[in-house]
């Protein structure tokens, strides 16, 4: 049995919202260990998450987007990207 790859498409979405994840996180002022242990995750996992290395789960997207305080979709959607689907349905309706 081969291992399964990670296309290149998967990872540099996977880099994307890790990069989104920690600047959420710094902005909100956890440090990466404070919010491994309040997600119950340990700290090398999230790291590997913000990395692009780990994949985030939907469970462990919810459970970091309620210690953050913000919408899921903050965390997974490009940057500008619901701005710009929400102007463009305004404009058509």
């Amino acid at each position: 049995m081969t291992p399964k790859t990670t296309s290149q498409r998967e990872q540099e979405e996977r880099q994307r919202v890790g990069a989104t994840l920690r600047t959420i996180r710094q902005t909100r002022g956890w440090d990466l260990g404070a919010l491994a242990t309040q997600v119950d995750i340990s700290y090398s996992y999230l790291s590997n998450i913000e990395a692009g290395r780990k994949p985030l789960t939907d469970i462990l997207l919810a459970r970091l987007a309620t210690a953050l305080d913000v919408e899921q979709i903050a965390i997974k959607v490009p940057t500008g990207k619901t701005a710009k689907t929400t102007e463009s349905a305004d404009a058509v309706a």
